[in-house]
C-alpha cells in the first residue's frame, strides 16, 4: 500500500518567500497520522508540503490512497488536488480544520472526509478501506493521544526545508470561546494533554537543545502545565510555544514557565479596545499587557505579539493608534492580520445575518484579504489599514527600538524583524494589485 499525505499550497506561502525557510517549521499533522498506520499493513508513506516544495506528481508513481489536509485558505488547492488523484486512480481522503467546518461541501471532492481529531479516525477508515468498504465521512470527536505511545515519522518530511528547532506538542486543543479561533471549532472546547514521560522521551530522541512547541494553549489546563513545566526543567533545553496574557494570574505557572526553559512566546493581544475583546469574547485585559510584557522581559523572554484588524470597534483612527502603542508595551515582534471569519463559526454566522460577508471565495479568507464588511470602513480601507499599520510598526526606527528594548536576543530580533518588513512589502504588493483588478 503506497500512502501520500499532502498538505496543499496556501495563499499565505506567496508572501514567504521574504523568510526562505527561517520561519517554516515543520507541520506534524503529516508525520503524526503516518505514525498511526499499523506495521502490519507495511504501508510505503510519502509526504508533501506544497508550502516549502516544488513537485511533480506524475514523476512519484501511482498512490493506493493520498490523504489531503487543508484549512480554509488552502481547500480550493485541495480539492484540485483530490480531483486530479481521483483521475489517477487513487483513493482520496481530506481532513483539517475547513474539512471539519464544512464536512458537505469536502465530500463533493474527496472520496472519504475525516472531520475533527484524526488519530482515532485515520485508523478506522484504514481499517475499513483495506476491508473494501470505507465510508465516506469519520467523525473525530476527541483526540485519543494516549492510546498508544505515538512519536511521529518526522523522517517523512524534507527536514532541509524547515527550521532547525524541531517542533512537538504536548496539548491539544483549547477551552477558550473566542469567536474568531477556529481551534475551538476543531475541537469542540476540549483540551486533550499527552501523556508527560511520553513527551519528555520524544524530545530527548530528538537530541537538540531548543524546542518549539505547537500546542495552541498550553496553560488551558494549569495543572497539567505545572507538572509538564516542572518535568521539564531537568532536560535544560530551550523553548517557545505559545500562552496567554492572563500567566502573570498565576505566580507558579510563570516561574515554572522560565525555569523550564523558556526564551520565546507568541501571545494573542489581537486589539487594544476592551468592548472589541468582549464582543469576540477573548479574555485579555488591555490593561495587563505591558504588565505582562515586561515581565517576560525581565526573565530574558522575547514576545512575538499577534494583532487583529478589522474589529466593529476599530476605525481609521484607532487603527492608526495602533503602532504606538504597540512600542508603548514593548512587544518585540508584532504580527498583523486582518480578523477572518471562517465559515459556520459563530462570527461568520453573526455577519452572515447581518448581511455583511462579501466573499465566499476561500482562496481569500487567507487573514491578508477582507471577506466582511467591516462596521467603518470599506473592505478595500481596512485591507489599506493593514498594509499602513504594518508598515509603520516595521520603520527601521521602530525596529531599532525593539531590537534594543530587551537585551536578550537583539540580533534575532532585529533580523526577525526585518523579515516580517519583508513580508508586509510583499503583502502590500499582493492587495494592491487586487485592486487594480477590481477596479
Amino acid at each position: 500500500m503506497r500512502i501520500l499525505f499532502i498538505t496543499p499550497y496556501d495563499n499565505n506561502y506567496r508572501y514567504r518567500s521574504a523568510f526562505k525557510k527561517s520561519l517554516s517549521y515543520m507541520p506534524l499533522t503529516m508525520p503524526y497520522l503516518a505514525a498511526l498506520i499499523p506495521e502490519a499493513y507495511h504501508a510505503e508513506c510519502m509526504a508533501v508540503d506544497e508550502g516549502v516544495q516544488k513537485t511533480n506528481y506524475e514523476s512519484m508513481g501511482h498512490f493506493d490512497i493520498v490523504a489531503i489536509t487543508a484549512v480554509t485558505s488552502s481547500v480550493m488547492r485541495g480539492y484540485e488536488l483530490a480531483a486530479y488523484f481521483k483521475g489517477k486512480g487513487s483513493y482520496t481522503v481530506m481532513g483539517g480544520h475547513h474539512v471539519t467546518l464544512l464536512p458537505e461541501e469536502a465530500m463533493a471532492h474527496a472520496d472519504t472526509v475525516l472531520t475533527g481529531p484524526a488519530d482515532r479516525v485515520f485508523q478506522e477508515f484504514l481499517a475499513d478501506w483495506i476491508n473494501g468498504s470505507p465510508k465516506p465521512r469519520y467523525d473525530g470527536t476527541h483526540a485519543d493521544i494516549n492510546s498508544a505511545h505515538v512519536i511521529p515519522c518526522r523522517e517523512l518530511m524534507d527536514k532541509r526545508k524547515y527550521i532547525g528547532v524541531p517542533t512537538v506538542i504536548a496539548n491539544f486543543g483549547c477551552t477558550n470561546r473566542c469567536e474568531f479561533c477556529v481551534i475551538n471549532s476543531f475541537w469542540g472546547g476540549k483540551h486533550t494533554t499527552r501523556c508527560i514521560d511520553e513527551v519528555l522521551d520524544e524530545i530527548r530522541g530528538l537530541k537538540s537543545k531548543y524546542i518549539l512547541f505547537l500546542d495552541p494553549s498550553p496553560t488551558s489546563n494549569p495543572v497539567y502545565a505545572k507538572e509538564f513545566y516542572r518535568a521539564l526543567i531537568p532536560l535544560k533545553i530551550k523553548w517557545a510555544g505559545l500562552c496567554t496574557t492572563d500567566v502573570l494570574d498565576d505566580p507558579e505557572l510563570f516561574e515554572l514557565m522560565i525555569r523550564s526553559g523558556c526564551i520565546g512566546i507568541l501571545m494573542g493581544f489581537e486589539t487594544f479596545n476592551e468592548d472589541s475583546l468582549q464582543e469576540a469574547h477573548k479574555k485579555n485585559e488591555v490593561e495587563k499587557y505591558k504588565t505582562v510584557v515586561e515581565a517576560f522581559h525581565k526573565q530574558g523572554v522575547t514576545i512575538l505579539g499577534t494583532f487583529m484588524l478589522g474589529f466593529d470597534g476599530d476605525t481609521r483612527e484607532t487603527l492608526e493608534k495602533m503602532p504606538d502603542y504597540i512600542e508603548e508595551i514593548g512587544v518585540d515582534i508584532p504580527r498583523f492580520a486582518i480578523l477572518t471569519p471562517y465559515p459556520n463559526m459563530p462570527i461568520f454566522e453573526r455577519l452572515e445575518a447581518e448581511g455583511r460577508i462579501l466573499s465566499r471565495n476561500w482562496r481569500d479568507y487567507d487573514s491578508i484579504h477582507a471577506v466582511y464588511a467591516p462596521k467603518h470602513m470599506s473592505a478595500q480601507e481596512l485591507e489599506a489599514m493593514l498594509i499602513s499599520v504594518s508598515n509603520e510598526c516595521y520603520t527601521a526606527k521602530r525596529i531599532w527600538r525593539r531590537a534594543l528594548k530587551n537585551r536578550y536576543g537583539g540580533l534575532i530580533k532585529f533580523a526577525v524583524n526585518i523579515g516580517f518588513r519583508s513580508y508586509n512589502k510583499k503583502v502590500e504588493k499582493t492587495l494592491k494589485k487586487d485592486w487594480s483588478v477590481k477596479s
